[in-house]
């Protein structure tokens, strides 16, 4: 697959929200029932808003979330 430097910024920025974003899940999974969980929860949150939002600006001009890697994760995997 051929990528213009745009969609080669976009896809290099969706990759490591995506790395981050499993991460943050990790770290709220894993801090459950500790004085951690609320503040790991919003972390995850934060990351949600953003995800969800390139989501959504992604439909809006039509461009299919497989083209800039955003298919792996699901928003019901962000809560």
């Amino acid at each position: 697959m051929s990528f213009n430097e745009y969609e080669a910024f976009a896809v290099t920025v969706v990759e490591a929200l995506q790395e981050l974003t499993v991460e943050a899940i990790a770290k709220r999974n894993e801090s459950i029932g500790s004085d951690r969980e609320n503040y790991d929860a919003g972390y995850l949150s934060a990351f949600h808003r953003v995800i969800t939002l390139i989501q959504q600006q992604a439909d809006l001009f039509d461009i299919p979330l497989e083209k800039i890697c955003m298919d792996t994760l699901k928003e019901s995997d962000l809560i």
